[in-house]
């Protein structure tokens, strides 16, 4: 990996921290207020997203064919089922059980931040439409894997609220790639492409902002469970994207898919774990050492692990 690799990227990932600084910053001097905080990001999941999923799946040349979907769905879902049984069965050893936040520790550490982290990242590394719609067909299957492995974890797997992945932005993807394979993506006018776009260049600052404001919100909330801060970063950022990186330099995937599979497993653990502890009868102090942990040191671990993994699978 020379230096020139390592700092581009560097150069790319670091506006995303310092973003979600500026959350922070606009939290701790009241200029966002929390209670502007859900009617905010609901307009980013359930408007401003979607806008940025129809003008980056629709027409896409990269996701036309159901084949390269599934297989990227199947990626997405596979790998974080596999990352939250794998910590499960390594939570013991730092003396954690059930009903004292092993199953939030796994599920944490499994889940990672597939959404508004990786998004400008992938955008500004490859700023070609096709890695950034073959991201949100990976998406799917985190989404599946979020609701299903993920929930279950906590709530028991026979009573894991599926029917929660098919929200807003999934049921977005699906219909941009229905509108793919049938060819009515042809017939989007030229002036809905403009209004999406201008509308999904929105979403992901404004959710930056508000993951850095919510990450400002639990700082010092909780008693630090050091053995929770020490080994989440081990694992969620040195252990686990070992499989992401594997299956980008085994796999016969494309070009595009490798990249998703390096950029996702240089990604801390998903601020939303936080929420589902809490909404799933989880521990939430774990879910919040988790996000803090690997979120800290993955501003030092993204570049790198993203410079050396694009490096090895040649994408």
């Amino acid at each position: 990996m020379s230096s020139l690799d390592f700092l581009s990227i560097l150069s790319v990932a670091l506006p995303v921290y310092l973003t979600m600084a500026a959350g922070a910053a606009a939290r701790r001097t009241g200029l966002l207020k929390p209670e502007a905080d859900a009617s905010l990001m609901k307009l980013c999941v359930m408007l401003l997203t979607p806008a940025l999923i129809i003008e980056r799946v629709a027409g896409n040349p990269s996701v036309m064919k159901p084949a390269p979907v599934v297989i990227a769905a199947g990626l997405g879902f596979a790998l974080v089922a596999l990352g939250i049984a794998f910590t499960y069965f390594v939570a013991p050893l730092i003396g954690l059980r059930k009903g004292e936040g092993r199953r939030t520790f796994s599920v944490a550490c499994g889940l990672q931040n597939y959404g508004f982290v990786a998004i400008p990242i992938v955008t500004a590394l490859f700023p070609d439409e096709g890695t950034l719609g073959v991201l949100f067909t990976f998406t799917l299957g985190v989404e599946i894997a979020c609701w299903t492995a993920g929930v279950g974890m906590l709530t028991g797997f026979d009573k894991a609220p599926w029917r929660h992945a098919l929200n807003a932005p999934v049921i977005t993807i699906l219909l941009s790639l229905a509108l793919n394979f049938t060819g009515l993506h042809a017939w989007i006018p030229r002036v809905a492409h403009n209004t999406f776009e201008m509308l999904g260049a929105c979403a992901v600052p404004l959710a930056v902002l508000l993951i850095g404001a919510s990450i400002a919100d639990l700082i010092g909330q909780e008693r630090t469970q050091w053995k929770v801060a020490l080994l989440s970063p081990v694992l969620r950022l040195g252990v686990l994207p070992l499989a992401f990186v594997a299956a980008a330099y085994y796999l016969p995937v494309t070009t595009e898919l490798k990249r998703i599979l390096i950029v996702q497993a240089a990604m801390p653990s998903a601020v939303f774990n936080i929420m589902i502890a809490r909404m799933y009868g989880g521990h939430a102090p774990t879910a919040v050492q988790v996000v803090i942990a690997t979120t800290v040191v993955s501003c030092v671990t993204t570049p790198v692990v993203i410079a050396w993994g694009l490096r090895l699978v040649g994408a």
